[in-house]
């Protein structure tokens, strides 16, 4: 079972099915259901063996899998970038997790190598509940609060987390293309309107072209970029995600962004509340951005720039440069 879930994953990632993010994450799934077959004492189970009960059972470890690293030494081992789950999984993660093994179970029944999925065997009923996801509401800054964080001034060593975290917000890349951008993909249009270029690294194995993203870059995002060179984690990026995370909370809150945010608490089914500068992640910048502008787009619409139903409204990528730098600018209040 193990090997051959491994085996799946590395040809996906190999095939381009996946890519390198998405391959690394899925390793660590398949880990995980390496720890369940030892702790279940089958660790050399057939795939005909996975029964649905165990797809079940598979989903409840999950979950719970915190509980049993105490039990379980040996398989939980610490330091060295591991980290043994320390609370119950949310819902999101159990879902992923199943899905990626759902996938597996399906090209295993289409390339006759079982004869039935096993979650095919799971009633519509338990499959929408098993595989349904709460999400909490999306989570941005309010143009008030980015324009605060551009104005505070941050200690030496938050500097950093700032500069990233302001950039993104102009920018509205993802992170990880963020961190792969060299002052090569930065340029300047015929009529004098800087922009950074790039491929979507989680899309780019599936385009059909090789068109890029091509987004103006206002006064804000190209002072950062001049002074920094783009320099912007140092040469060691080993943990720069979880280290960034640490960093912009503490940046947040430094700057007064402690407005209360829903969260969804699935151990009561209700919402509980904290301050987005506890909660806030490296995606807070994309949401911010996407949320600004299109904030402005729909003021657009409604000044009578745009005609009733234009797809340019609802659709930021088919402005051209000059209208999305003009709608960067009003964003932000430039």
């Amino acid at each position: 079972m193990y090997p051959r879930f491994l085996r799946f994953i590395n040809e996906a990632h190999r095939d381009g099915v996946m890519g390198d993010a998405r391959y690394a994450v899925a390793l660590s799934k398949a880990q995980k259901l390496n720890r369940f077959l030892k702790i279940i004492r089958r660790p050399s189970m057939s795939l005909q063996s996975f029964t649905t009960d165990l797809v079940l059972q598979y989903r409840q470890f999950i979950q719970d899998e915190y509980q049993y690293v105490s039990s379980y030494p040996k398989l939980y081992p610490r330091g060295d970038g591991h980290h043994p789950p320390m609370k119950r999984l949310r819902d999101t993660t159990v879902v992923h997790d199943l899905k990626l093994l759902q996938a597996f179970f399906a090209e295993l029944e289409n390339t006759g190598e079982i004869n039935r999925s096993p979650f095919r065997r799971i009633s519509a009923e338990k499959r929408r509940h098993i595989m349904h996801v709460m999400y909490d509401a999306p989570i941005f800054l309010r143009a008030g609060e980015l324009r605060q964080v551009m104005m505070t001034t941050v200690p030496s060593g938050l500097q950093w987390a700032k500069d990233l975290f302001v950039l993104n917000c102009a920018i509205g890349c993802r992170i990880s293309d963020l961190l792969r951008l060299t002052m090569d993909k930065v340029s300047v249009s015929d009529d004098g309107i800087p922009y950074v270029h790039y491929i979507p690294s989680k899309t780019s194995k599936f385009q059909t072209t090789n068109q890029e993203v091509m987004t103006p870059l206002i006064e804000p995002a190209l002072e950062i970029i001049n002074r920094t060179r783009l320099n912007l984690m140092g040469p060691n990026l080993k943990y720069g995600k979880q280290r960034y995370n640490k960093a912009l909370r503490q940046l947040l809150q430094l700057c007064g962004i402690t407005r209360q945010v829903n969260l969804y608490c699935q151990e009561t089914g209700d919402n509980i509340y904290k301050p987005l500068c506890d909660v806030a992640t490296s995606k807070l910048a994309r949401k911010t951005h996407i949320d600004m502008l299109n904030k402005v787009q729909i003021n657009y619409y409604a000044a009578g720039l745009h005609q009733a139903g234009s797809d340019a409204v609802f659709r930021y990528t088919n402005l051209e440069l000059a209208d999305r730098y003009a709608l960067l600018k009003a964003a932000f209040g430039l």
